[in-house]
Formats: structure tokens, C-alpha cells, sequence
């Protein structure tokens, strides 16, 4: 196994191009496209929960009054 002494000769010689690690940038962009896949459905599932909600709380119509006679689901 080779060892490496000074890391400036190492990193400037010809035969280093490129990234230090193998695979550097793919396994990154694949975590950074499904964390963004991810975060557009979390916001996509949740507007429609939270629409839904609140077409089934106006379909009942409460009136401005309704929170004094305690009817549930205000």
C-alpha cells in the first residue's frame, strides 16, 4: 500500500486529475436530486391535506357564533 508524504507534491503532480476521492460528485448529485424529489412531494402531499381540511371544515358552515353553544369540530 502506497503511502503518501506531502499531500502539495501529491495533489499537483500530472498524474493526479481531478477529485482525490473515486466517484467524487455522483453519489452526491443522486442524494441532492431524490432530497429534492423528496422535499417537492412533502410539500405536495401536505397542500392537499391541509386543502382538504379546510373544504371539509367550510362545507359545515359554522357561524360566528357557534363557539359559544361548544359544538365540536370548530
Amino acid at each position: 500500500m502506497a503511502t503518501v508524504t506531502n499531500w502539495i507534491d501529491h495533489l499537483s503532480a500530472k498524474e493526479v486529475v481531478g477529485a482525490v476521492y473515486p466517484g467524487a460528485g455522483s453519489t452526491e448529485t443522486l442524494l441532492v436530486i431524490l432530497g429534492v424529489v423528496f422535499w417537492i412531494g412533502w410539500h405536495v402531499l401536505t397542500a392537499r391535506s391541509e386543502s382538504e381540511k379546510l373544504s371539509r371544515l367550510a362545507r359545515k358552515r359554522h357561524g360566528a357564533n357557534d363557539h359559544k353553544r361548544n359544538i365540536t369540530d370548530w
